[in-house]
């Protein structure tokens, strides 16, 4: 039997087959308008709060609704204990498949509580109100990735329902989106269409893994709002621990419905929006695909019911198929799953451990920190940025709390930009608290100064990315500055005695300077940082220099 189960799973392969007809696939728009092959660029119109105005001048109002999918963070999948590894790269095709993924007969669905604990958790953030009593339903349709005919989901009941998202948009505006509910589902496999030129390749490594399918109300008038919403609500997801939602890897993705009319007419004809990566894909998407609607009605024509993908390098959506009827999914309660009941003390467990809230947060740190609104919003957008931070203050501190001022430009600035310049994110800085908080504390002793602490920094960040690690190093900033010789020299007593020789060895810039020339200073300094190679302290420098320069009579 297990010979069978793994000869079935080497990846299957399908033949590609095309349906050339009007419910299902088609490579030629039906639209009446010559315009709706989607060849329309988006700049030629201006985008609004509330209105497009097209290049004939004409008011259009846009209404979009999203369903957003995200992977629940747990180690196995919705119902099977296969590994939760999605579409990761570095694994093997078909190589995390249970019997129960692969839909052999006779297996049955065991339902993970880990991925209801996950939406309810992410219920709760979003304020709504969570379903005590939901089941599961199958919903049929065919495709060469969904092996059991029917996906496992929530279409009458589901688990959350209601919630809302305020927005935080450009030039201090806002806009409150409401939630119509959170439901679970299970996800299906992936189809490979580019590997051979005639074949399909099958991947069901994702096939069950949990979904949580988030559903706004059709509250967006523009792509500045859904590309808001969607980082706000990736960066929720994140913050809280429910998902990882890396749209890179399909952890999260979303379905965009469209549709455009006139003020005070009734709605327009809607077009779905699929496949798309990225934020930003989804917001020229709907520039593009709002134009395209405009232009089709402009002329006289009618928009088709029908599903459409975007392609970024033309800035242009295109058909994929036609929805002319909705289709008949012939849901039923799944027989296989009892109804999911949550008592109210799950309900307050998950609520109490969930923490403070990304929003709650930011004016925390705004109030308790004396931050500005740009630096908080650069620091919440990682949760584990803020937290470093935040320890960073406080960590080993004897005396007093670290100034704010002198740990924020090594965070935002160059800790940002390593991670800009290698492409990682926050938890491959290599670099501790602890290491961090020395390093921050060698240069406020003195023993280096804020330049040779620059090198030092870029030393402790570019060890990692030397050794091809990005985790397990942690430099002892001490030992590097022992190593390079970058201590700072403070020593008084040497010192002054090198700025009063070099103020006697240079009488003719003594004499400039004391004459009034004080931009003289500048050769002083340069003969300094020349002698002690830039190691000497500026503030010791600085008194002594000024003290022989303004004696009257500096003696031999």
């Amino acid at each position: 039997m297990l010979n069978i189960f793994n000869k079935c799973l080497n990846l299957q392969i399908t033949k590609k087959y095309l349906i050339n007809n009007n419910r299902y696939y088609s490579t030629i728009s039906s639209s009446s308008s010559s315009s709706s092959s989607g060849n329309i660029k988006s700049e030629e119109f201006k985008n609004s709060d509330a209105y497009i105005i097209s290049k004939n001048n004409k008011a259009w109002e846009v209404i979009i609704g999203i369903e957003v999918h995200a992977q629940t963070k747990s180690k196995e999948k919705l119902f099977s204990d296969s590994a939760n590894i999605g579409s990761m790269e570095g694994f093997r095709a078909n190589s995390r498949v249970s019997f129960t993924d692969a839909a052999f007969p006779g297996t049955l669905p065991i339902l993970n509580e880990k991925c209801v604990e996950q939406a309810i958790k992410t219920g709760l953030a979003l304020g709504a109100k969570i379903n005590k009593y939901s089941y599961f339903d199958r919903k049929h349709y065919f495709y060469q990735d969904l092996p059991q005919g029917y996906q496992i989901t929530q279409y009458n009941e589901p688990i959350v329902k209601g919630g809302q998202m305020l927005l935080n948009l450009s030039n201090q505006r806002q806009k409150l989106i409401r939630i119509s509910h959170i439901q679970l589902e299970q996800d299906s496999g992936k189809s490979i269409h580019d590997i051979h030129p005639t074949l399909s390749f099958v991947d069901l490594n994702r096939a069950g893994i949990g979904l949580m399918e988030i559903v706004s109300h059709a509250d967006f008038n523009s792509s500045e709002q859904v590309g808001a919403y969607i980082k706000q609500l990736q960066h929720l997801l994140k913050h809280i621990g429910s998902s990882d939602a890396n749209m890179q890897f399909g952890e999260m993705r979303c379905d965009v419905n469209i549709s455009v009319h006139e003020p005070n007419t009734p709605l327009g004809t809607r077009v779905e929006l699929k496949n798309m990566i990225s934020a930003k894909a989804i917001m020229g998407s709907i520039d593009a695909e709002a134009q395209r609607q405009i232009e089709i009605l402009e002329n006289g024509g009618k928009i088709q019911r029908e599903t459409r993908g975007f392609n970024q390098e033309t800035g242009q959506t295109f058909h994929l198929r036609t929805k002319q009827d909705e289709v008949d999914y012939r849901f039923f309660s799944e027989p296989d799953l009892p109804p999911l009941i949550i008592s109210d003390s799950q309900i307050n467990r998950i609520r109490e451990n969930l923490g403070e809230l990304p929003q709650d947060m930011k004016q925390r740190i705004i109030r308790q920190y004396s931050l500005n609104e740009y630096d908080a919003s650069l620091l919440m957008e990682d949760q584990r940025v803020a937290k470093y931070f935040e320890e960073s203050i406080h960590f080993n501190s004897q005396t007093k709390p670290r100034e704010i001022k002198k740990i924020l430009p090594w965070i935002l600035k160059e800790m940002f930009s390593w991670m800009n310049q290698h492409n990682q994110s926050f938890q491959s800085i290599p670099i501790s608290v602890k290491r961090f908080c020395e390093f921050l504390d060698l240069i406020e002793s003195g023993l280096i100064s804020t330049r040779a602490g620059k090198t030092i920094f870029d030393k402790m960040l570019s060890q990692a990315n030397e050794d091809n690690n990005f985790t397990s190093m942690d430099l002892d900033p001490k030992a590097l500055v022992d190593s390079l010789g970058l201590s700072q020299i403070s020593d008084d007593e040497y010192l002054d005695k090198l700025c009063h020789r070099l103020v006697i060895d240079h009488p003719t810039q003594t004499t400039e300077y004391k004459s009034g020339k004080t931009r003289v200073y500048k050769f002083f300094i340069g003969e300094i940082m020349k002698l002690t190679k830039g190691r000497s302290n500026p503030e010791k420098v600085n008194l002594y220099l000024k003290k022989y320069l303004d004696t009257p009579n500096v003696q031999k």
